[in-house]
């Protein structure tokens, strides 16, 4: 196959893709009364695992659908950076069948959500801006380090199963 194909999105992958967008807009609304407990996390991982660098867009479809739902803010700034790094972050090991591993890049991303949220405020006032914001924010990087560890260490293995079979079953058309 050569880089050029690869690169190329199917029908079918846009239809895919666009509905890992859709559970991640739709998991994170579900549970929005609970602070920092959603599955996009576990659904860019999934991504991942099973499209690799082609997971890059429902991070980015992610974070329009938010600014079409919310409006544009600082945020959205953020989650332009944010969720494609756990994409990058997983990448190389996309092959890796451990629970454990994947369990542990979903919870460090949570552990570092707000640092890495709190770039840009280094940039509007100075790094005792961003320190105080991110500091501010260290108990919901807490529950968003655990919430994601829990929900990739118990679903992440079942689901990738499915995903991997069901794209088998389809022929491996991309």
């Amino acid at each position: 196959m050569s880089a050029g194909k690869s690169a190329r999105l199917s029908i079918r992958e846009i239809a895919e893709l666009s509905l890992f967008c859709a559970l991640m807009v739709a998991g994170k609304e579900c549970l929005r009364l609970i602070p920092n407990v959603h599955p996009v996390t576990l659904l860019l991982l999934l991504a991942t695992a099973v499209y690799g660098a082609k997971a890059l867009y429902p991070a980015f479809g992610f974070a329009l659908l938010e600014i079409a739902l919310y409006g544009a803010g600082l945020w959205n700034l953020m989650y332009l950076y944010v969720w494609p790094i756990v994409v990058l972050a997983a990448l190389p090991f996309r092959r890796s069948e451990s629970r454990a591993f994947w369990a542990a890049i979903a919870g460090l991303h949570g552990l570092c959500f707000g640092a890495l949220c709190a770039i840009p405020y280094f940039f509007i006032g100075g790094w005792q801006m961003a320190f105080s914001w991110w500091v501010s924010g260290i108990p919901y990087d807490v529950i968003h380090c655990v919430s994601n560890t829990v929900l990739v260490f118990v679903l992440f293995p079942p689901l990738r199963r499915a995903l991997e079979r069901a794209k088998k079953t389809s022929g491996g058309r991309e």
